[in-house]
């Protein structure tokens, strides 16, 4: 028997492993029976490897090693410098209470606003307050404008020269009297500025909880308040977990507001900044910025871990009752004294920013005076074009990125769901700063080995639908790279020994594509071909018309330098750049984009021709790929586009996962047990209970972008001016109430854009645009 024992683990222990890697392969193949979801999860992973897995590595990788800049001899070297700084009598003392700062801060920005915003959802939901839509739309106030919008008015309010402080109340601040500067001023700015979003997601769980286990409790005798501590605040715990982390990463992330109002307390994401854009330093940035990422990082992950041990399905289909109301007088009018009370001070700090737009000269000249309107319009209507559009541009691809991760995630199994999940989250739950360093070490040059990696999984899986044979699958491959490569070679910059130059280049490749719509409309069924043909001929089209834009272009350029000045040559110049974001992109970007269409191409073309298409186009592909510096993006608009997606991304995540777990799949089961399809289900079920949280997600994305800074601040550049930098940077040169035109304008186009999507859902979808929702 001794002798079996081992004998039984050494054949069952293989048999195991072998059972796990078909079971895994076999989840694959499943999923790549429909030719777009695979493409889609492939681009989605994609996307969540190159713009949040590669910027976190790479500011890893540098807060260990001395940057090449310059002729250091030092450089690539590994260095501890800026670590050992923390165990170094010189700096110690320095470094730990900086972290010391940064700690309280978060935990007490976190800590607050959380409760803060759990007594604002328990008022609107339970407490049967007053004019409940008002309440709501104040409260969002704070998300819709810039994170340091309220740093500004706590300035204008209560500084050194503040209306209430000096004006009202006549405080002298002299030596040793505590002023609105520091860690206690900072903290109360960041509660006031991030509250909101713990409201959102905490109204949002009260609203959905299943009101039969309160009605059950309290029908067997239990008091609310035991209700409450037994039943009802269990089930919260993800809301509030959730909303602490939240609150923890957006402060400790946030750079306006301690810049503005921080006074002598520093803080990891000020030192960051200044070590980057102040000493030039970028190790220092990327080891403070590790430093930084470790708190959030192990935050977010005690999160994640206690959320996903918990399930809440809350729309079953069936019939439930309304929800319990507190009828307490004490406790009612508590809940509303405390909101009431909050409610008017943030209106107070709105009031502030409003006059002290109007306002000639804030704290001594209080006149009526458009100026400030006026000056903003003239110097910053560039950055108020840029950052609507990139905004505009990066909000559609959040949003279904986002979605198509939700649904991936929640509705289909596969080996590395979790891991998908968590890297679409990360990319909103580490400081923008860390971000925005990282952006900057990754694409400042070509990223070789990761787009090398990239490609090589687009082209296996390319190959794999392009025939069934091994034989056929390599030598698509192998042959489409090759002659991608050889494409490569091909073209050169003016006056070079080039064969071509790269607008014959651009020709060639659209030569290519239509040779391979040819061999579609040759070999593909009737029913399919026109539409696949179309399809590639577009492609060459838009390889042509790329070429042909960029001369026209410039002469629009030229011709609107004629128009009146000031504003007709910006707006001509900003209209001309925004053209060429869309027909002129990186030709990296349109090879991995041709690589996406041809996937949905090559799963409908007739098997006869299949192969040889599949050749033309992953050489194309590959050939735009890899030519020049790819994804060389920093100083382009689309490293900003990218930032902005990544930051709202866990925005669209969570709002399809929430929505998507909250409907029973019982109920997509029972379309199917009825005869419906797989698409018809989705199309008619699943869709339209999904899309008021789609479109919510939408709408905070836009609003986050609009109000981004953090990550931003190290990506913007002359030519893409973005408007909160611009803000920030009025404050520092003592333009107040410039900066309070500045903020009034964004929350301006936040709110026209939010009131546009409301009016084009309610004349559209009708009672699905009406239940949109931010609280998603």
């Amino acid at each position: 028997m001794q002798e079996t024992v081992p004998l039984k683990k050494s054949r069952t222990a293989p048999s195991s492993f072998q059972e796990n890697i078909i079971r895994r392969i076999n989840e694959f193949r499943l999923i790549a029976q429909d030719n777009i979801l695979m493409a889609g999860l492939l681009l989605t992973s994609i996307f969540i490897f190159l713009f949040v897995i590669l910027p976190l590595l790479r500011v890893i990788a540098q807060g260990f090693f001395v940057p090449a800049v310059g002729n250091n001899p030092a450089a690539g070297t590994f260095n501890l410098e800026y670590f050992a700084r923390y165990f170094d009598p010189v700096y110690r003392t320095h470094s730990w209470n900086v972290l010391r700062d940064t700690i309280v801060m978060g935990v007490g920005s976190a800590a607050i606003g959380t409760l803060l915003g759990f007594v604002f959802a328990y008022t609107v939901v339970r407490c049967n307050i007053p004019f409940p839509r008002l309440f709501h739309i104040v409260t969002l106030l704070p998300t819709i404008s810039p994170p340091f919008a309220i740093a500004i008015a706590a300035i204008l309010l209560f500084g050194r020269n503040g209306l209430i402080t000096r004006k009202i109340l006549g405080i002298d601040f002299t030596v040793g009297v505590n002023d609105i500067y520091g860690l206690d001023g900072l903290i109360f700015v960041q509660v006031v500025t991030f509250f909101s979003v713990a409201y959102l997601i905490i109204r949002a769980m009260l609203e959905r909880l299943n009101p039969s286990l309160e009605e059950a409790a309290l029908s067997m005798g239990a008091s609310k308040f035991h209700i409450f501590r037994t039943v009802t605040l269990p089930l919260l715990i993800p809301g509030l977990a959730g909303s602490f982390l939240l609150l923890f990463v957006e402060s400790l992330a946030d750079l306006g507001n301690p810049l503005l109002i921080a006074g002598n307390t520093t803080v990891l994401s000020a030192e960051v900044f200044l070590a980057v854009n102040g000493e030039f330093n970028q190790q220092k940035g990327a080891a403070l910025s590790l430093v930084l990422l470790i708190p959030t990082l192990t935050v977010f992950l005690l999160q994640n871990y206690w959320v996903s041990r918990r399930s809440y399905i809350s729309v079953t289909g069936k019939p439930a009752g309304g929800q319990l109301t507190v009828k307490e007088p004490l406790i009612r009018w508590s809940f509303i004294t405390v909101s009431a009370l909050t409610l008017i001070l943030v209106l107070g700090l709105y009031a502030s920013i409003v006059v002290g737009s109007l306002t000639r000269l804030w704290g001594i000249d209080y006149s009526f005076s458009l100026q400030h309107f006026a000056l903003a319009l003239n110097r910053g209507l560039e950055a108020i074009i840029d950052t609507t559009f990139l905004s505009a541009i990066a909000t559609p691809l959040a949003g279904l990125i986002g979605m198509l991760i939700a649904f991936m995630v929640v509705r289909k199994t596969f080996s590395g769901k979790e891991t998908l999940d968590f890297f679409s989250n990360l990319g909103g739950a580490v400081p923008g700063t860390i971000l925005g360093i990282g952006y900057i070490i990754a694409f400042i040059q070509a990223p070789w080995w990761s787009l090398l990696l990239v490609y090589i999984i687009l082209a296996f899986y390319f190959g794999s639908i392009s025939t069934h044979s091994p034989a056929g699958r390599m030598a698509v491959i192998v042959g489409g790279t090759v002659i991608g490569y050889f494409l490569t070679r091909l073209p050169g910059g003016p006056g070079s020994k080039a064969w071509l130059s790269f607008d014959e280049w651009h020709y060639l490749l659209a030569a290519i594509l239509a040779a391979a719509a040819g061999l579609t409309w040759w070999g593909t069924v009737p029913a399919k071909r026109r539409l696949l043909s179309l399809t590639l001929l577009a492609l060459a089209l838009y390889l042509v018309i790329y070429n042909l834009v960029g001369p026209w272009l410039q002469a629009v350029v030229i011709w609107g330098r004629t128009l009146p000045a000031p504003h007709w040559p910006k707006l001509v110049s900003s209209l001309a750049d925004q053209v060429g974001v869309m027909l002129q992109p990186a030709d990296a970007l349109m090879g991995l984009t041709f690589v996406a269409v041809g996937i949905f191409i090559l799963g409908q073309v007739g098997s006869r021709v299949r192969a040889p298409v599949a050749v033309l186009l992953l050489s194309v592909s590959a050939a735009l790929s890899f030519v020049g510096e790819p994804l060389a993006l920093v100083g382009t608009s689309y490293i900003v586009i990218f930032a902005y997606a990544v930051r709202s991304l866990p925005a669209s995540v969570r709002a399809g996962v929430a929505a998507l777990q909250q409907i029973d799949p019982a109920i997509e089961e029972a379309s199917a047990n009825l005869g419906a399809d797989a698409q018809y289900t989705f199309r008619r079920i699943t869709l339209p209970l999904i899309l008021p949280a789609f479109i919510a997600g939408l709408i905070f994305s836009f609003a986050r972008h609009m109000t981004s800074l953090s990550a931003i601040i190290f990506l913007s550049n002359p030519k893409w001016r973005i408007l909160t930098v611009e803000i920030l940077s009025a404050v520092e040169q003592g333009g107040l109430s410039l900066a309070a035109a500045y903020s009034m304008i964004l929350v301006l186009i936040v709110l026209a854009a939010i009131g546009l999507t409301y009016l084009i859902l309610g004349r559209t979808l009708g009672s699905a645009g009406e239940r949109v929702d931010l609280n998603v």
